[in-house]
């Protein structure tokens, strides 16, 4: 940290080297103290230290300066040239370190703030929308930038203080809350099964049009299980997406079959224009967590945030 005056480091002027390092801040603080009382014993005192710690500080800061900062005679103690003119530095510096302490002291009352939060994006509009706006309701000081993507974000170069993650989480240096499970099934649309091959096996698979989720951790790769029984099937998409709501989309024009997540699936499976198939072969629910990085939930904002979406997703 460097004082300037004028865009002229008063620091430059006398040392390149000076650096406002600890020992350097406790030398400053000797000085400025001594400057203003004009009597070592009580500005020792007032330091915490002794008179000789105080003089070796002030000898320190003396050298570091390049020239003398006291006069001394018996009778009494005064500032050179240099001196009064570091002591202006000295009590501007004072004031900075005064504000930002104001600056970064925890505020009191209605905590405010801008929050990023990354969300899935049909998961993300559908279930935490809403959840988002009554939040912002009951705390309109603090704002939300809501950014949707079904790909991984990083949360350090997105700079997010939240995000919703479905399926098994990769990154263990994530702080995790399990808020929801989405269970997953095969489905297809009325006029799709009816032209299709017969489908009483996942191995029947094969013989179908399958659109596949780009975003499956496991690829094109669907695993199923059946009490004790474990199925895998390497499909061979006639299409892949890698947005959930395009995906339903080509499922209900017809193109072929493929997994959906109940929120996305259900409404339509329950008006008939999906239908689920292979029921008695299920497939690994996806866990839903909200994650964040170690840390961010210190900020009074992030934690009302995240306690909010903890017991509103959980229920």
């Amino acid at each position: 940290m460097i004082i300037y005056e004028n865009g002229i480091s008063f620091v430059q002027s006398v040392n390149k080297s000076f650096e406002l390092t600890p020992t350097r801040l406790r030398e400053l603080r000797a000085f400025a103290l001594s400057a203003r009382l004009l009597n070592f014993s009580q500005a020792a005192r007032e330091a915490g230290c002794t008179p000789s710690v105080l003089s070796r500080r002030i000898a320190s800061l003396e050298q570091a300066v390049g020239a003398r900062l006291f006069l001394r005679t018996t009778r009494r103690i005064t500032l050179t040239a240099r001196g009064e003119q570091l002591l202006v530095h000295c009590e501007r510096l004072e004031n900075v370190i005064a504000d930002l302490a104001v600056h970064l002291r925890p505020s009191e009352g209605e905590p405010r703030g801008r929050l990023c939060v990354q969300l899935p994006r049909t998961y993300g509009r559908d279930r935490v929308s809403p959840l988002l706006a009554r939040f912002m309701a009951l705390h309109p000081q603090i704002q939300i930038h809501a950014e949707y993507d079904d790909a991984y974000v990083d949360l350090v170069a997105a700079k997010a203080d939240l995000a919703i993650r479905v399926g098994r989480l990769a990154d263990t240096q994530l702080v995790a809350r399990r808020v929801d499970t989405m269970r997953r099934y095969l489905c297809a649309s009325p006029e799709y099964l009816e032209t299709a091959p017969v489908l009483r096996d996942p191995a029947d698979l094969k013989l179908h049009r399958c659109v596949g989720f780009s975003g499956l951790r496991t690829g094109t790769l669907w695993r199923f299980h059946q009490q004790r029984r474990r199925r895998s099937v390497r499909i061979e998409p006639v299409m892949r997406c890698n947005d959930a709501q395009a995906m339903r989309d080509a499922l209900l024009a017809g193109v072929g079959i493929g997994l959906q997540g109940d929120y996305m699936g259900d409404p339509w499976v329950a008006q008939g224009r999906l239908i689920e198939v292979l029921p008695e072969w299920q497939l690994e629910p996806s866990p839903i967590h909200l994650v964040w990085l170690p840390g961010a939930d210190r900020v009074p904002a992030v934690r009302l945030l995240i306690d909010y979406l903890v017991e509103a997703m959980s229920r």
